[in-house]
């Protein structure tokens, strides 16, 4: 039996009936990306959803600025973005430097445009069953879920992470399966208790190979949604894979696993959000 969680190659079949839908529907989805310094991760994921775009027929726009930008000019931007009728999908790319306030970023997006999910008012939407669309990170998560044919409903689920923007989502999600769900920081010091119990383990939390063999359940589901750079050359998760393969029923590659899904979602999106206007 395969392990492997293969993201790539799920997300490549979900953009193969993206591209399809748009060419049968004449519609031209409108995506507009905002980044902001330089932070080669986050050049590198736009580089990847700018490609997964152009692949399925959606215009991509991309707005760099630097470092130094003020925040006068990045509300401007997405002001502008928002008034345009042209555009279906905004994005701003996160993490954004640390001298920005990041929710106040994100709640200027309006909410009919904000493709991530992230909104205050769409989060809670989504929470009382009226988003727009679903984020595209939990959405994604659940798609890899769905593709280990696993019989989810009084799975218990535990999420390690810090972002309730993340969490709170992905827990309404699995519960929503019938699953049952716990929280956990990071640092907390009963972690490895927690990590022990969990059918399905997600991991985000951007700490290389925090989760090591000794902490999960034998043939647990592993979610590592971790993307750390080793060295400026390797990219590794939030789980320690080598060791903890053999123990795992199945288990999402660093990269390739949860990475191209939310890409893939992200182009799901889009298209939604452009056939609502």
């Amino acid at each position: 039996m395969d392990k492997i969680l293969d993201g790539k190659a799920l997300a490549l079949q979900i953009q193969q009936k993206i591209k399809e839908e748009i060419a049968k529907k004449h519609i031209k989805p409108s995506l507009a990306i905002i980044l902001v310094g330089e932070d080669p991760a986050s050049q590198l994921y736009v580089s990847k959803k700018k490609i997964a775009c152009q692949e399925v027929g959606i215009d991509f726009h991309e707005y760099f600025m630097s470092a130094d930008t003020t925040e006068k000019t990045l509300l401007e931007t997405i002001d502008f973005l928002n008034k345009d009728q042209d555009t279906d999908a905004i994005l701003v790319q996160l993490p954004l430097p640390k001298k920005f306030d990041t929710n106040k970023i994100i709640k200027a997006i309006d909410p009919k445009k904000d493709v991530d999910g992230f909104h205050p008012q769409n989060i809670q939407y989504f929470l009382k069953n009226k988003a727009y669309i679903t984020p595209g990170l939990p959405l994604g998560i659940l798609k890899l879920l769905e593709e280990s044919q696993e019989d989810l409903a009084n799975k218990y689920a535990v999420i390690v992470s810090r972002s309730k923007v993340f969490s709170q989502p992905m827990i309404k999600i699995l519960e929503d399966r019938k699953m049952k769900v716990s929280l956990i920081n990071p640092q907390a010091d009963n972690l490895k208790e927690a990590t022990l119990k969990a059918d399905v383990l997600i991991v985000s939390c951007g700490q290389p190979f925090l989760i090591k063999e000794d902490m999960i359940k034998a043939d647990s589901i592993i979610i590592d949604v971790g993307t750390n750079k080793i060295d400026n050359n390797y990219v590794v998760g939030d789980v320690d894979y080598s060791t903890v393969f053999p123990k795992v029923k199945f288990i999402t590659p660093v990269p390739g696993g949860v990475g191209p899904m939310t890409v893939a979602m992200l182009l799901y999106n889009t298209v939604k959000l452009a056939k609502l206007k």
